[in-house]
């Protein structure tokens, strides 16, 4: 997971040619930290404030001031919307693999919770089926005893 963050500061030291890591408050690098928290924050799977901020050396508290004003900014400042694209194109094409192993992973996670779910229903339809077939046979037996205790008074009272 730290991979995904690592690929994610290079790819913008390669093209925006600053550090997030960098502790300088230059708009271009506070923009930089800006970009790299939403998209580590939202397209990195497993990794909350803490986490990036971590990562970063700095407080979640400041990660998520981050993200809500780089939400702001890609509404209203186009050539932060531009790098912001630029970054995360470049970053999901470099991740495209991982992105697939996860979606897979998932896949079979899910595949697995079908199986059990699956396997859950035919055992409540086998019991429901077992205990109508036990009620049948309980009403069955009821009856015939009620035949049989009849026939008996009768054979009792004939036989004498």
């Amino acid at each position: 997971m730290i991979e995904n963050l690592e690929l994610l500061k290079n790819l913008i030291i390669r093209n925006l040619k600053f550090d997030p890591t960098s502790k300088s408050r230059i708009r271009d690098v506070v923009d930089v930290k800006k970009i790299f928290c939403l998209i580590a924050f939202y397209e990195v799977k497993g990794f909350r404030y803490a986490k990036v901020g971590s990562f970063l050396g700095m407080n979640h508290a400041t990660v998520v001031h981050h993200v809500r004003t780089a939400k702001d900014l890609l509404k209203f400042d186009p050539h932060f919307k531009e790098m912001y694209n630029r970054i995360e194109a470049n970053f999901f094409m470099a991740n495209q693999e991982v992105v697939i192993s996860d979606i897979e992973s998932e896949m079979n996670i899910l595949l697995i919770k079908l199986k059990r779910l699956r396997q859950k229903r035919n055992d409540y339809l086998n019991k429901k089926e077992e205990q109508e077939l036990l009620a049948q046979f309980e009403t069955e037996d009821i009856l015939t005893t009620e035949t049989l205790t009849q026939n008996k008074k009768t054979l009792l009272w004939t036989n004498y």
